[in-house]
């Protein structure tokens, strides 16, 4: 390969390596119960099978073996305002740049018949993406289109250390998709630019570790600790417009990150929800990309975050509960590094849920969050600007059977 098919190439593997390394922000829901108070307290287990994600160990307070099945949709709005340009960049802002997507997963707890050991096993979406510009839009040589899905299939297992502790893992199968798309600028005078185009795909394994403490049958504390893990999205680089069509692969690492959790029940009727978390985003300080016969590495200016959340559950009748929730995550890049490909800042969700027993062993509920995602500023050396709209309304509905 000739040196400038070389620094067209990397340029668009490299532009590729930031989406995936915000896309791989960890989900913190569900579809479940928890999601309609953002999560909060969802660590010091919940009573429906999802426990299991949320931390391993709290299958100890389920009763029974137990079976969630969840859908949903994420509906997005996302639309940039030009705050500086240039004739090169032009004046497209990119248009409604948020692509809606379906939510799906499920989750069952074994009652093994022993006060001891619990088993369970669960699939979820633990992290996505996905967004399309115009493609003549200002921000064009960053991003055009990028998708990225990270699914997760994980058996767990809890074991009854004390009357109160008890604690748990998980081992997790990844499987991640990513696909980006961008313009490519000509190195040819009078040529008009490429387009560009990087998909791969790559598995792999995690952990989750997690314990629960019951002080009371009120009041417990649960810690879960989610491993890093390592992506190599092994795929094709595609260049048309100059002839290039190469094996390629993009080495990100999804963080480590812990949530503690701790719910408090007044009495029969009303329960408050704490969780407080770090995830180890500054570990990328690097992403490799690799060609064939050549690598280059890239520098990522990211920083650790921290999430909190607070909610509260209601139990309205002998049937009907109800759940409300907030949830504020930091902001992990600055406006210089920021790019158009995932455009997030500080996050703030604002969650409702609530839930109905239709028999004595099928619970229904469903849940409506909003997203509120930040300005997310944007400055390179040729245009800058901010997200007028940047947020998604993610609703959902599940089925919970006590087997």
């Amino acid at each position: 390969m000739n040196r400038n098919k070389l620094v067209l190439a990397t340029t668009l593997a490299l532009a590729a390596s930031s989406q995936a390394n915000a896309g791989g922000l960890w989900l913190n829901q569900f579809g479940d119960f928890a999601a309609g108070r953002a999560s909060a307290g969802a660590s010091a287990g919940v009573d429906e099978a999802t426990t299991i994600i949320h931390n391993p160990a709290s299958s100890m307070q389920t009763e029974g073996s137990q079976l969630l099945v969840s859908a949903g949709v994420i509906l997005a709005d996302i639309q940039f305002d030009i705050d500086e340009t240039n004739p090169i960049s032009g004046n497209d802002d990119g248009g409604d740049a948020g692509l809606d997507a379906p939510l799906a997963g499920f989750a069952y707890v074994h009652d093994t018949g022993s006060d001891k050991w619990s088993t369970g096993i669960y699939m979820a979406g633990l992290s996505g993406a996905g967004l399309e510009y115009n493609d003549d839009w200002v921000g064009r040589f960053q991003a055009t289109d990028v998708e990225i899905l990270v699914l997760a299939l994980s058996p767990t297992v809890a074991f009854q250390v004390t009357d109160n502790l008890s604690v748990g893992a998980g081992l997790q199968y990844f499987y991640g998709t990513l696909e980006l798309k961008l313009a490519i600028p000509s190195i040819r005078p009078g040529v008009d630019n490429g387009k560009g185009k990087l998909d791969g795909s790559d598995d792999g394994f995690g952990f989750t570790l997690g314990a629960v403490y019951e002080f009371s049958e009120l009041t417990r504390l649960g810690i879960n600790y989610q491993s890093e893990v390592e992506l190599d999205f092994d795929g094709k680089l595609q260049i048309p417009a100059n002839s290039v069509r190469v094996d390629s692969n993009t080495e990100l690492s999804l963080a480590q990150a812990v949530r503690v959790s701790l719910h408090h029940s007044l009495d029969d009727q009303i329960g408050f929800d704490f969780t407080v978390g770090w995830d180890d985003w500054s570990t990328l300080d690097e992403v490799f990309v690799a060609l064939p016969s050549q690598g280059a590495g890239l520098k990522k200016n990211w920083e650790d975050t921290y999430h909190y959340a607070a909610g509260f559950q209601y139990k309205a009748s002998d049937r009907w509960d109800i759940t409300a929730g907030i949830a504020y995550d930091t902001n992990p890049v600055d406006t210089r590094d920021r790019t158009a490909d995932l455009p997030v800042d500080r996050q703030i969700r604002y969650n409702i849920g609530a839930r109905y027993a239709l028999r004595e062993n099928l619970d229904l509920g469903g849940y409506a969050n909003y997203t509120d995602l930040g300005s997310a500023k944007i400055k390179t050396d040729r245009w800058s600007g901010e997200y007028s709209s940047n947020s998604v309304i993610e609703l959902g509905v599940y089925a919970n059977w006590t087997l």
